[in-house]
């Protein structure tokens, strides 16, 4: 599971669904879900979390995506497997990992200093309490 210490931003409510808005290390990240509890607010510092499977990369994107979570990284290590390969990645957050199909990462030509776009859907993050102070 991957986890970056972010910042609440902003919070938007409609009902129980909201649309919350995270600063982790100068990365803008939107969440969705439903029924905040109240420990989370404004101001906040919190850990986002998400599954290295739900972490989508691209090279030389252009244009615009639907996808709100949407940044820059650099890739650090490729492990390869048979079917499936997991990637390190180095972002202003911190160290992450993405695990992609070993047929997307030789479509790609991903290679180790690759900078890459790292797209992940506003429904794929969580929140957890943060301890730092």
């Amino acid at each position: 599971m991957n986890k970056f210490s972010a910042v609440i931003t902003g919070i938007q409510r409609s009902d129980s669904l909201c649309c919350i808005e995270l600063d982790a290390s100068g990365i803008t990240l939107s969440m969705l879900l439903f029924d905040l509890a109240p420990s989370f607010q404004q101001g906040k510092r919190v850990h986002v979390l998400f599954k290295e499977s739900e972490v989508a990369l691209g090279k030389h994107l252009r244009g615009e995506i639907s996808l709100s979570n949407r940044f820059r990284a650099v890739v650090r290590a490729i492990r390869q497997g048979d079917i499936l390969s997991d990637i390190t990645l180095d972002s202003k957050a911190g160290e992450f990992g993405s695990i992609i199909t070993t047929r997307a990462v030789e479509r790609l030509g991903l290679q180790v200093s690759d900078e890459v776009t790292v797209m992940f859907k506003a429904s794929q993050l969580s929140l957890e309490t943060s301890h730092d102070t």
